[in-house]
């Protein structure tokens, strides 16, 4: 698949060199310099490029938007014109600057606002594994299993688009259904955020999911 990357830090980065490395063409935008833009490709690697938001956005079949929230809903609104119809992977979490909770929540999510700010688009939010997991090469694992991510997205098609990419990561992927269940998967992230950096726990966290699965 074409994946635009809308969001140069780390993890725009470390979904980018994943998703290379499963044979995916990557173009990464959002940066504040153009050398930081060429280091986030020349980290991405396997012949990915950059460009503008409204370029990587208009060449994707998926757009990823990895901005910090601060930043999110108007990188949002500004490529709005050009990605009817597509799926945007929203992978951010509504994180107050100081990481002591969230800008929204409970009545409405990070991902829904970001619906909001386009939509013609099919919005799915998919918070991934902490982008200090996902920089390490190999295989992602946290005591032998792969890290949940819980897909949430009112469309389905859209929904199995980014529970493949979800595993291309090395991710476990979940269905959690519409995307207004985003309201309880963000504060989830909040969690493993304090749990991770305020608690001491460091950046090799995540969370699962443990079911039956039918036989």
């Amino acid at each position: 698949m074409k994946i635009g990357i809308i969001g140069a830090g780390n993890v725009g980065q470390s979904i980018g060199r994943r998703l290379a490395e499963k044979g995916h063409f990557v173009v990464v935008s959002f940066a504040r310099s153009s050398e930081k833009l060429a280091a986030a490709a020349a980290a991405i690697g396997h012949d990915a490029r950059v460009g503008t938001p409204g370029e990587a956005a208009n060449a994707a079949d998926v757009v990823v938007l990895a901005t910090p929230w601060a930043a999110t809903l108007d990188a949002a609104r500004e490529i709005a014109p050009v990605v009817a119809g597509k799926v945007i992977w929203d992978t951010t979490n509504p994180l107050k600057a100081d990481m002591s909770g969230l800008e929204i929540g409970t009545t409405t999510s990070g991902g829904e606002e970001v619906a909001k700010a386009v939509p013609t688009a099919n919005v799915v939010k998919a918070v991934p594994p902490m982008a200090e997991l996902m920089a390490i090469s190999g295989p992602l694992s946290i005591e032998g299993r792969a890290p949940g991510v819980f897909v949430c997205g009112d469309d389905a098609d859209a929904r199995s688009v980014v529970l493949q990419l979800v595993g291309d990561l090395g991710a476990d992927g979940v269905d959690a259904g519409p995307l207004a269940n985003a309201r309880y998967t963000e504060p989830l992230g909040m969690l493993l955020v304090q749990l991770a950096y305020l608690q001491g726990m460091g950046a090799s966290i995540g969370s699962s999911l443990l079911r039956e699965r039918a036989s």
